[in-house]
């Protein structure tokens, strides 16, 4: 899924600029939006559980946010 790259760089290259630099780059190469499964095809994620359990003391949110989306509608 990933490559482990080596770098020699000379002692006088700061190393956390570099890093940064590489980086910057690594992420302008990058496409600008990945699917969902792309995402979980990089990181490896085999299953994905789609159920979310939501504890009892939070269950109020969600049926508040339930009554704000009737009258929005």
């Amino acid at each position: 899924m990933s490559k482990i790259v080596t770098i020699s760089v000379p002692d006088w290259v700061n190393e956390k600029k570099f890093k940064e630099a590489f980086m910057r780059a690594l992420l302008e190469s990058t496409p600008e939006s990945m699917s969902a499964d792309e995402v979980r095809r990089l990181l490896g994620i085999k299953e994905v559980e789609e159920e979310i359990d939501v504890p009892k003391e939070l269950e109020w949110i969600r049926e508040k946010d339930r009554e704000r989306l009737k009258w929005l509608s």
